[in-house]
């Protein structure tokens, strides 16, 4: 009866065209399971020093991540966000909250010695970006 709520299968998602530099772990949102909020994680295995473009999204947000060892709170790598313009650099597990129409990004990891687990969701049943200029990608 419950069975329908499992998720055994990775829904591929159009940024995921680089499986060298970023491998999908998991993606939920409206489209898998009817209803279902919008969550996703990606193995991060190479650097990304140009990641996702400045966005808002119409839904709060968290994000995060976190590294593949679990005897530390070290990354495994330097990851540079901004929100509302601001900058901000972690070398440790973190997690972010982004209330809906905040600006965030760009979003780099770089210097990448382990893979990293990085994750974010909210609760809108699909994930859209929206750009300044109007338009919402899926990208």
């Amino acid at each position: 009866m419950y069975e329908k709520y499992a998720v055994t299968e990775v829904k591929p998602q159009p940024q995921d065209i680089h499986p060298e530099i970023m491998t999908r772990a998991v993606w939920l949102d409206d489209d898998v399971i009817p209803g279902a909020p919008y969550y996703e994680a990606v193995w991060v295995l190479q650097d990304i020093p140009n990641g996702p473009g400045e966005h808002a999204h119409d839904f709060d947000e968290f994000l995060g991540c976190m590294g593949s060892d679990p005897t530390t709170d070290d990354l495994g790598c330097e990851v540079e966000f901004y929100i509302g313009g601001e900058r901000m650099v972690f070398t440790k597990n973190f997690t972010l909250f982004i209330p809906a129409g905040v600006p965030h990004c760009p979003f780099n990891i770089r210097n990448v010695t382990r893979p990293v687990l990085n994750y974010s969701g909210g609760p809108n049943v699909k994930y859209l970006r929206k750009y300044g200029d109007g338009t919402y990608k899926n990208c």
